[in-house]
């Protein structure tokens, strides 16, 4: 399966979650309010913590190991790889359930401000944790073997399954059951993916073998398990921390708000991050030299400079519109803030894609340097610019952070691997930044409404012309247009 098509199938998946997400987040909106999903967004993002903590940063490790393992043709090897980081993890899952109920009182308050009011739910959570931690254990087995399409139908059944346990208990439980149907959707993941294990490597990787446990592979794993670690916990603490700043100093209302606008830019285009991991990385990994691999990141650049642009502006010119049909008018103010969390999505996923070379080549280092300045960065300049311009501030830090990480990003492989992204590259990276800044000026100084519709359309129809010139451009659309075009 192309990279293209591998990016279509799991989009796929990402719009069904998309619509899933919807109708959560319009219900929990108008049932629960900003503050309420204020509250809602910090215990998923510590339910986070927690699950990555559980499968300590282990899941880019088990791919390209796994990888490597199906390469070769060596089953007992993924045998081994999958009996010892079952066992592993689900011990040390285990633990940090247990540690996450017995501390739920103080992890609330330090969450929420709320003198440990909310820990019936931080308990709940964890309790949660295990079957999280196994999931994606075996998600990442599936992504070592680029079964895209058991990926897609698990995710999808994930989001519907969870979306119908979510709005059945919301209404009755409210934030009880808001989480109830969190909780739901990774155990249906759970169940779905032991399916597929299953089918495709065999029952054996479903029950760990205690004599395939081995301490050696643990070992090897190790420089990726702490960079994952590092990485994801510093990502989901990063937003924590910010938003416990913005509760503190603007109140719960404006975190609903900041949560909102992270959550529209960055969670809702996960079809992005899911390919990367799931068919780029393993990709990378078989690359013959760093040129080959050169290849392969300056056509996936192009590939998310073209494809993404044009949804960027769309999401950023309807604001008003879009928030109103996932929120309600109460978040009105999110849409401003799409003007800076959208764009800067463009540069955190062009960083992520570069940084992916740093994996596959075991290079863990700088690949976890540059994620830590992004983590300083966002965190500081979010304490100086709150107190100054409130949540547009924040908006704004993050902005900051995923630009300076790209050009990071450029300098890192430039240094280990003389990467450098082609010239059609940087004219798609160029014209795509010219698109994003037309749209962010014209939003900026024409409310919404026909006007500024019109105004982004054009911006788009002149970007277009400009993209058209590239022959990937237009075998992209072209092939678009075969999948719309009805059949004859």
């Amino acid at each position: 399966m192309s990279f293209a098509r591998a990016f279509s199938a799991l989009t796929g998946a990402s719009a069904v979650s998309m619509a899933a997400q919807v109708v959560r987040g319009k219900l929990a909106a108008l049932l629960l309010g900003p503050a309420g999903v204020g509250v809602f967004n910090q215990l998923t993002l510590a339910w986070n913590i927690a699950n990555v903590a559980g499968g300590l940063g282990t899941f880019n490790g088990i791919v390209q190991h796994g990888a490597d393992a199906l390469a070769s043709g060596e089953k007992e090897a993924l045998r081994r790889l999958s009996s010892t980081f079952t066992l592993l993890l689900g011990a040390v899952s285990l633990v940090i359930a247990l540690a996450g109920v017995l501390s739920a009182a103080p992890l609330s308050h330090w969450l929420l401000h709320d003198e440990g009011a909310h820990a019936h739910l931080v308990a709940l959570l964890m309790l949660g944790v295990p079957v999280g931690v196994t999931a994606q254990t075996w998600r990442a087995l599936l992504s070592a073997g680029r079964a895209v399409s058991q990926l897609v139908r698990a995710q999808i059944a994930s989001d519907l399954g969870g979306a119908v346990v979510f709005v059945a208990l919301l209404f009755h439980f409210g934030l009880e059951g808001a989480v109830i149907g969190f909780m739901a959707s990774h155990l249906i993941l759970f169940l779905v993916q032991s399916l597929y294990i299953r089918r495709l490597f065999g029952p054996g990787h479903l029950i760990p073998r205690a004599s395939g446990f081995s301490w050696r592979i643990v070992r090897a794993n190790a420089g990726f398990g702490a960079t994952g670690l590092l990485l994801i916990v510093l990502n989901n603490l990063a937003i924590i921390m910010v938003s416990r700043l913005v509760i503190d100093r603007l109140g719960p209302e404006a975190n609903g708000y900041f949560a909102n606008a992270w959550r529209l830019a960055s969670v809702y285009l996960g079809a992005v991050t899911s390919t990367t991991i799931a068919y780029f990385l393993p990709t990378l990994a078989r690359a013959e030299d760093d040129r080959a691999m050169a290849v392969e990141v300056n056509a996936t650049l192009r590939f998310f400079l073209t494809l993404l642009p044009p949804v960027m502006t769309g999401i950023m010119a309807a604001g008003g519109l879009v928030v109103w049909l996932i929120l309600s008018r109460a978040f009105a103010p999110v849409a401003v803030l799409l003007l800076v969390f959208v764009p800067a999505e463009l540069g955190r996923i062009v960083a992520d894609t570069i940084l992916t070379q740093f994996l596959a080549r075991r290079r863990l280092r700088p690949f976890a340097l540059t994620y830590l300045v992004q983590f300083g960065l966002f965190i500081s300049l979010s304490f100086a610019l709150v107190p100054l311009l409130g949540v547009m501030g924040a908006a704004l830090a993050y902005g900051a952070a995923m630009i300076v990480s790209m050009a990071l990003a450029l300098i890192a492989a430039r240094a280990s691997f003389s990467f450098r992204p082609e010239k059609r590259t940087l004219r798609a990276a160029l014209i795509a930044a010219l698109l994003l800044g037309a749209t962010g000026a014209v939003c900026t100084h024409v409310a919404e409404g026909l006007l500024r519709y019109g105004l982004c359309l054009g911006a788009i129809g002149l970007w277009a012309a400009l993209a058209w010139r590239d022959p990937e451009a237009r075998a992209l659309a072209q092939g678009a247009l075969r999948r719309v075009r009805p059949s004859r």
